[in-house]
């Protein structure tokens, strides 16, 4: 019996490095990047065509970053999706509990700083988006000015088990994985970027 619960533990694992390793593994490293503190999504994509700003945690206190919002980021969606949250920093947890195959990780356990573009007040406005056992909960929890760099972070309390978005409520979760992964710059919603977007994310 022990050498079989050894055999799925490491089963378990390896599944658990192979899908973390195929999640990143179209992630450019800023070295091969001429501006490696920018991060670009193209026209008509969601995500940026190489993966930037990403890789593995284990056991994450804190995702923070200093992150700038430029003058591509003004934009006009002409629906009610211009209300949807696009994602920048955040993390996702992996592991066997709760997870929906079909679902990506960070949306089973994770979070993540939302932001979108806000027409009446000319700012961007900052969100937590997080994924508890698979739901989500969203609310604004800031704003910024376009081209004014800002402190970002996502931090995780174990002992109280709690994700905390910038000073934002804290959001409680009742897993207890420790393997997890940064997420990148992600545009939507439904809809795809309407335009080139640029944004500066310098860990």
């Amino acid at each position: 019996m022990l050498h079989r619960f050894r055999a799925v533990s490491f089963a378990s694992y390896a599944c658990l490095f192979l899908g973390i390793g195929l999640l990143l593994q179209a992630c450019v490293p800023d070295f091969l990047v001429s501006d490696p503190e920018w991060v670009v999504i193209e026209a008509f994509s969601h995500e940026p065509t190489f993966k930037r700003k990403t890789g593995i945690l284990i056991s994450p206190r804190e995702v923070a970053a200093t992150v700038t919002f430029d003058s591509s980021c003004i934009y006009d969606l002409q629906s009610v999706d211009q209300h949807d949250w696009n994602k920048v920093i955040g993390l996702g947890f992996v592991g066997s509990k709760n997870q929906d195959l079909g679902s990506a990780p960070h949306q089973v356990d994770g979070a993540r700083v939302g932001w979108r573009w806000n027409p009446e007040t000319q700012k961007i406005d900052l969100a937590c988006y997080a994924y508890v056992d698979g739901q989500r909960t969203a609310f604004k929890v800031g704003e910024t000015s376009i081209n004014q760099p800002i402190r970002l972070s996502v931090k995780i309390d174990y002992n109280k088990k709690e994700y905390r978005v910038m000073e934002g409520e804290p959001v409680r979760f009742n897993h207890n994985k420790k393997f997890a992964y940064k997420t990148g710059l992600y545009f939507g919603g439904n809809q795809p970027a309407p335009h080139t977007i640029r944004v500066k994310v310098v860990y």
